[in-house]
């Protein structure tokens, strides 16, 4: 019987989400018209909750899992596999709930309005002269700010440790939260990964987990891309669901920090996005374009490179 129960809760689980999913496909108007400010609201109270200690909360609660799965299991195999169709129930139940929560929480962002129609802007192709002028002037902005991080001898430049940038963060969010509704969420510091190594593997820079609210980032980033990358994890704890929703907020919010490293992230990984797509593109506009570049420009994607490869 208990079997059949978790597998009727599954069921309604599932349902709900599906519920959910159809209702933010089929009437979004109505659904967006709350849910974004909703999911703002509920990622920072669990945030608020989670920020309490400095690690990453959902790292030790998935260390925790695997050993329990693992100890359950052998002990079902111990009493000759009686019990499998319980235990086997149990991990569908919980992957149940936790998609509905994911979903409800956070996932329909996926499904709502793109920032560009929240803030009003204008989304068209784009040419690609219109890309090389892009390009141009991300680089001399970030050509600009380039002499405000210090730097040493090989004009590589010189940040803050992880700590005090997770601190700072959330500071340009709050800037930006005074005019617009849709950057008044968590600014809750940035948790470092325990498991960096094994997100090193995968080239992954960051994660945002919605069920513990937690921001997280790799401090094995690049030194140069870690203030972006910060901005962009709590972009998502702000609701922008989108990879590339994340970076446009991690932009805003990083163009209008007070600190110098976070003005100078937010263009330089501008500049860096604009050039590699130009480069796809126009190999000769991006190699004119890179020509225009400073030495502290080129020293730190020389060092970027040099990074990833080692």
């Amino acid at each position: 019987m208990k079997t059949v129960g978790r597998l009727i809760l599954s069921a309604i689980f599932l349902a709900l989400t599906g519920v959910m999913a159809a209702a933010a496909r089929s009437a979004p108007d109505m659904v967006f018209a709350f849910y974004p400010a909703f999911s703002r609201k509920a990622l920072a109270a669990v945030s608020s909750v989670t920020a309490v200690v400095p690690f990453c909360i959902w790292e030790v609660a998935v260390l925790l899992a695997v050993l329990w799965l693992v100890y359950t299991l052998v002990r079902v195999f111990r009493h000759h596999g009686r019990g499998i169709l319980s235990w086997l129930s149990g991990i569908v139940l919980t992957l149940c709930v936790f998609l509905f929560a994911f979903v409800g929480v956070w996932g329909l962002n996926h499904f709502g309005p793109d920032v560009s129609q929240q803030l009003g802007l204008s989304v068209r192709e784009y040419s690609a002269a219109e890309l090389t002028e892009a390009t141009r002037y991300y680089a001399q902005q970030a050509t600009r700010l380039a002499s405000g991080v210090r730097r040493d001898e090989k004009q590589v430049g010189q940040f803050s440790d992880f700590s005090t940038l997770a601190k700072q963060a959330g500071k340009g969010y709050e800037k930006l939260g005074q005019e617009y509704a849709l950057f008044t969420g968590s600014t809750d510091r940035v948790k470092k990964l325990a498991s960096w190594k094994l997100f090193s593997h995968f080239g992954i820079t960051g994660i945002f987990i919605c069920v513990t609210g937690e921001a997280c980032v790799n401090p094995d980033t690049y030194v140069a891309w870690l203030p972006f990358t910060m901005c962009h994890e709590i972009g998502h704890r702000m609701a922008f669901a989108r990879e590339d929703e994340a970076n446009f907020a991690a932009f805003l919010a990083c163009s209008v920090s007070d600190r110098a490293d976070f003005r100078y992230s937010g263009y330089y990984l501008a500049f860096v996005y604009c050039y590699n797509a130009l480069y796809r593109v126009d190999r000769d506009a991006a190699n004119e374009v890179w020509q225009t570049t400073s030495p502290e420009i080129q020293a730190d994607a020389a060092a970027s490179r040099a990074h990833y490869q080692t």
